[in-house]
């Protein structure tokens, strides 16, 4: 996002905030959620967040975005999430300037990104987190239900909160993974850490997060984190081309290995119109309950959950071979792309579950499940 695009978005964004009454002052503003560091990892997660429906603040002591190289090979895992949020530039390719593809889109989301604001310091109470930040002019505090550091492996976040680890308080990208070699994927992992914290933090903001969805980002992310360096540590002794030295994902053997798995790319034929690829179905930033075989019993279980949750009806291209999807007659599918739940004999029986598991509590009374354009 260029300086003069940034002008224009704080004033929009206070009319709004002004709207849902939120507080707007010379000297405190009030947010959801206050992201601190706007590089490619803080402003990843300020789209994720707008896409979930929370507000967010995004704080950066540079003047504007540092020019930088087009990224080394990403993961296919990265470019599976970005072209699920559609950041591929045609056909297919990473953007080639990283944070400024990533400042428009932050911005277009309608994320506030204020630079030239220097944190100095935090509070942290049981209901909120407030920065304190020195900007253009003057003094300025931001609260926020929650602060996430995006701020870098020298994090001054992380600085100002010592060894304590405040419930409100979260890392992403290098700031959470402080132990990664420098050049060891790090971009793949913090671009992985803002799409899985994105949705749950937003769940958490709009108040339908179930019990334990913000601490499964901890428990996943370091997971993730530990197989990473360990395959970059094994990198040296591995043969050229032996194991752990593509970036391809693994053949899907089973129904069981694409629970935990992103849903795999796959082209679909929808009743509303042309092929669909499944990364495409992500776009709007909702669950996604993917029905294969046209099980209207399907639908009515997932209808209290038709606000969090897009039902939609596909199938294989006619003459297609076996993909990864075949033999599976229905999957439930995380805003992260990750597969949840799946239905191998056309039955239902355990949807309710998942969807509670992961969606929250379903309202009493909903409309029908609508398709992904809703």
């Amino acid at each position: 996002m260029d300086t003069k695009e940034s002008e224009h978005v704080p004033a929009r964004l206070q009319a709004l905030r002004r709207a849902r009454g939120l507080t707007v002052a010379a000297d405190r503003l009030d947010t959801d959620v206050v992201v601190v560091g706007a590089g490619p990892v803080g402003l990843m997660l300020a789209g994720e967040l707008r896409l979930g429906g929370a507000e967010v603040t995004v704080l950066d002591r540079g003047e504007a975005p540092a020019p930088r190289p087009r990224a080394p090979a990403l993961h296919t895992r990265t470019m599976e999430i970005l072209d699920g949020r559609g950041l591929l530039d045609p056909p297919g390719t990473p953007p080639r300037e990283v944070r400024g593809h990533f400042g428009r889109w932050a911005a277009s989301s309608g994320a506030d990104v204020r630079r030239r604001f220097e944190l100095r310091g935090l509070t942290v109470t049981e209901e909120h987190v407030e920065a304190e930040a020195f900007g253009p002019e003057g003094a300025v505090r931001v609260r926020g239900r929650y602060l996430v550091g995006c701020d870098g492996g020298h994090s001054t976040v992380r600085r100002l909160t010592g060894a304590r680890f405040p419930g409100r308080v979260l890392f992403a990208g290098d700031a959470a993974h402080r132990r990664m070699p420098a050049g060891g994927r790090g971009l793949d992992l913090g671009v992985q850490d803002a799409v899985n914290l994105g949705w749950k933090l937003a769940a958490a903001v709009r108040g339908w997060a179930p019990p334990g969805l913000l601490d499964s980002y901890d428990t996943e992310r370091r997971e993730a984190g530990r197989r990473v360096l360990a395959t970059i540590r094994a990198q040296p002794h591995l043969p050229p081309g032996g194991p752990g030295t593509g970036t391809g994902t693994a053949p899907y053997a089973s129904l069981r290995t694409l629970l935990g798995a992103r849903i795999p790319h796959a082209r679909l034929v929808t009743p509303w119109g042309p092929v669909m690829t499944t990364t495409a179905m992500l776009r709007p930033g909702r669950g996604l309950l993917l029905d294969l075989v046209g099980n209207p019993a399907l639908r009515c279980a997932a209808r209290p959950w038709a606000d969090r949750v897009a039902f939609v009806t596909a199938r294989p291209e006619a003459g297609a071979p076996p993909g990864p999807l075949h033999g599976t007659d229905a999957v439930l599918v995380r805003p992260d792309g990750h597969i949840v739940w799946t239905a191998p004999d056309g039955t239902g029986a355990a949807l309710p579950r998942a969807l509670l598991r992961w969606f929250g509590a379903g309202a009493e009374e909903q409309q029908p499940p609508s398709g992904i354009d809703d």
